[in-house]
């Protein structure tokens, strides 16, 4: 197909397209010089690949030999990361691609309009100046054009080797992936011979072990050459924890001395280094690049982890658990060793059968020394049971890989040996983590938190609240590691994926067990919101506003009925039920339970009228009928009324919306006290009033205003009636104030001597 010949720009339009080209050239030159991506991918390319070669070599090496599963996967996850990044390359190189191919036909299409404007014939015999400015700027779209050509072939040039680069690690990794699930497959057939007959066998492996070890310390090398960044941000979190954790060692000596209960938080900060160093892998024991790292390095980073956690625990732990943690380092030293010697059977065999036999003699000695924790001021009862069942448990497991070794199961020796301790490495690593961590929630809730007034009042239970949550995460973080290093974490997660997403159809209604856990999950985690949020209104917000009584209450019922209803329809999404779908059911329901249900709704519309209008209060003393009482809470169904006899009278809120209610408290808490007074025939009323009136003022009982009142009320042939009436703001005890009062004017009618008729 030809290409269309460009339209010529007018002569009058020369100048201000001459000016738009300019500026579009000038972009598209000042992209390609500040283009980094292939300069970038032309300096690393060749790293990652001598890497990758190393791997490959490494493990054709590994292949031939027995090689433990943890091997297997230090170097499976290192080719995926590499592979990660070349994959990353990929597409980033593939999408510059295109914006080059794009800039191309863009140079190639403009250069085209202005050959075809330079042709004109009236162009050359009036213009000439302008004639020579366009073939110059014919001349930068070819200079723009020729150097993006050649950045594009750099760049397929370039991606070819990262595809070369990509499909041989591929290769590399589905051999290890391979190796691996043969591995699995085969943990109860002999894999290797007795350990006798090595004796009396050439193994050709151990010409191979100078190969591995050499490589091994390539690859490590490799690893911390091209990734300085990583190591320098590690020392810079070092650093700075350092920093803070002197600054907080000064502070708390002082804390102490007033706030007694820091010193639990002590023995964390009297080693601050070590303290630092295990925080500072917290970041990437989350996010997961130090735990890619080579065999070599990893083993290196492990031993930079394990000895600043086993000082930090000598501190925390009871003299008599001391052997505990000396026996992990040990025991990791071997490992280690017995790991090294991989290449070598008749070393890595023996070091593993003493490393074997000398556990199960530990273990045999820790439980008839009873030096097994017990629980104590440094022992909670569940880290005690902790040690106990993994005691109970090396003892099973640490002799049957000791004979799975002796007897060429090593596979299987190797999953067990390698499963059991690296769990307990991690387990001795996360208590260390949690005390350090719950001595820092001990200082925050009790020195920069304090001012918050719901820490101040719930400090035990948030300490208790936040302690529990962080065992949990670690426990769960612990359990996922351990099922990862007894190889069954992959298969165990295929099997709960596909029992979760298998689907149980009912003519249109399609549902699946995943969907079901995700909305119960949904509504319990908005019951727990709705808990929190009125926990944090009623404990703190509440009292730096002046709201009205009943207000608060109002409040938190709302809100906890909106969370409710919003985690519903969330959990109804995420069901998979159609909203619209709902909206017309919810329209025929309504319907139905118009007719069915009205009494029920009625009271629920009764009980949003009693939140928002408020008549009554939580609080208020109502009577309804004969029933007087407090009210103790308004539901959205019926109201709660505490009598002064004890009883729990359930009121519905229709009930009280409808009929007549008595609110004795409903504008203040004032009431009422009356005392009647018969005297006899002869006493002066103005004396008496006056008498009457003094008593109720000088009564502790008695507000001042309004001030007490008295009068007759009723004249009798031998007695006159008098009505005593004063106001006491102590609501609750107004019935003590009457007795009082009355008592008091039986005294002052006493001292008068004035007859009672």
């Amino acid at each position: 197909m030809a290409t269309p010949v460009p339209t010529p720009i007018p002569l009058s339009e020369i100048a201000s397209k001459e000016h738009s080209t300019a500026e579009s050239l000038h972009n598209i030159e000042t992209n390609l010089s500040n283009d980094q991506l292939i300069a970038t991918v032309e300096k690393r390319l060749p790293q990652l690949a001598n890497e990758i070669e190393l791997h490959t070599a490494q493990i054709a090496k590994l292949l031939a030999v027995s090689t433990p599963l943890q091997v297997l996967h230090y170097v499976e996850v290192d080719l995926q990361t590499l592979r990660d990044e070349l994959s990353t390359w990929n597409n980033d190189l593939t999408e510059r691609a295109k914006t080059l191919d794009d800039q191309i036909d863009q140079l190639d299409r403009l250069s085209r309009i202005w050959k075809s404007t330079l042709q004109l014939p009236e162009l050359s015999r009036t213009a000439p100046e302008i004639a020579k400015r366009l073939q110059r700027l014919i001349d930068s779209i070819g200079r723009t054009q020729q150097a993006a050509g050649s950045l594009r072939e750099r760049g397929l040039s370039l991606q070819g080797r990262v595809l070369e680069a990509m499909a041989q690690s591929q290769t590399t990794i589905s051999a290890t992936e391979e190796a691996q699930a043969n591995a699995v497959k085969k943990l109860f057939v002999q894999d290797s011979p007795p350990i006798w007959s090595l004796w009396a066998r050439d193994w050709k492996e151990e010409s191979q072990a100078p190969f591995i070890w050499r490589s091994t310390v390539r690859l490590a090398a490799a690893y911390i050459r091209h990734r300085p960044t990583l190591f320098l941000l590690h020392a810079i979190i070092i650093l700075l924890l350092l920093f803070v954790i002197f600054r907080l060692r000064g502070r708390i000596h002082t804390w102490t001395e007033a706030e007694p209960s820091l010193r639990s938080a002590m023995p964390v900060f009297d080693l601050p280094v070590s303290t630092a160093v295990i925080l500072s892998f917290l970041p990437f024991l989350i996010t997961g690049p130090i735990l890619m790292a080579p065999v070599l390095l990893q083993a290196i980073l492990d031993a930079a982890l394990l000895i600043p956690t086993a000082l930090v625990l000598r501190r925390l732990v009871d003299r008599r658990q001391l052997p505990i943690i000396n026996a992990l380092l040990v025991f990791y030293v071997l490992d280690q060793l017995r790991l090294m010697t991989t290449p070598v059977p008749l070393w890595s065999r023996f070091i593993f059968s003493a490393e074997m036999l000398s556990g199960t003699l530990f273990l045999i000695w820790l439980i008839r020394s009873n030096s097994l924790p017990a629980v104590g001021a440094n022992t909670t009862k569940f880290f005690a049971r902790a040690i106990r069942s993994a005691t109970q448990i090396g003892l099973v497991v640490f002799p049957v890989t000791l004979l799975a070794n002796v007897f060429g199961y090593l596979n299987l020796a190797n999953l067990l040996a390698n499963g059991a301790l690296r769990s307990a490495y991690v387990a001795a690593i996360l208590y260390a983590v949690l005390r350090i961590v719950e001595g820092l929630i001990i200082i925050s809730l009790v020195r920069p938190l304090a001012f918050v007034r719901v820490v101040r009042l719930n400090r035990p239970m948030l300490q208790r609240r936040l302690t529990g949550a962080a065992e949990f995460l670690a426990f769960i973080y612990w359990l996922s590691l351990t099922l990862e290093f007894f190889a069954v974490r992959t298969p165990l997660i295929k099997i709960t994926e596909a029992v979760l997403r298998a689907n149980l159809t009912i003519g249109f209604l399609s549902i699946s067990l995943g969907q079901v856990l995700v909305f119960l999950a949904t509504v319990w985690a908005s019951f727990l919101a709705s808990s929190f949020l009125r926990f944090l209104l009623e404990e703190d917000i509440y009292h730096h506003w002046r709201l009205a009584r009943g207000i608060p209450q109002a409040i938190s019922t709302i809100v906890h009925y909106a969370i409710l209803l919003m985690g519903f329809f969330v959990g109804l999404a995420a069901l998979g039920v159609d909203l619209t779908k709902v909206t017309i059911l919810a329209g025929a329901f309504t319907v139905g339970v118009g007719f069915g249900l009205q009494t029920v709704i009625n009271n629920l519309v009764c009980g949003l009228i009693l939140l928002f209008e408020r008549p009554i209060k939580v609080g208020d003393v109502v009577q309804i009928d004969t029933d007087v009482g407090e009210v103790r809470r308004i539901g959205v169904r019926a109201c709660v009324i505490r009598t002064a006899d004890g009883a729990e009278v359930i009121v519905p809120n229709g009930t009280i919306i409808s009929n007549k209610v008595t609110n004795w408290t409903l504008s203040d808490r004032y009431r009422a006290v009356e005392v009647s007074v018969n005297v006899a025939r002869g006493v002066a009323p103005q004396r008496l009033v006056e008498l009457l009136k003094n008593v109720a003022a000088n009564h502790p009982g008695i507000i001042k205003e309004p001030a007490p009142q008295a009068y007759p009320v009723n004249f009798a042939p031998g007695a006159v009636s008098f009505q005593l009436r004063a106001w006491t703001d102590r609501y609750e005890d107004w019935i003590q104030v009457r007795c009082d009062l009355a008592a008091a004017v039986d005294d002052a009618l006493t001292r008068e001597k004035i007859t009672i008729a």
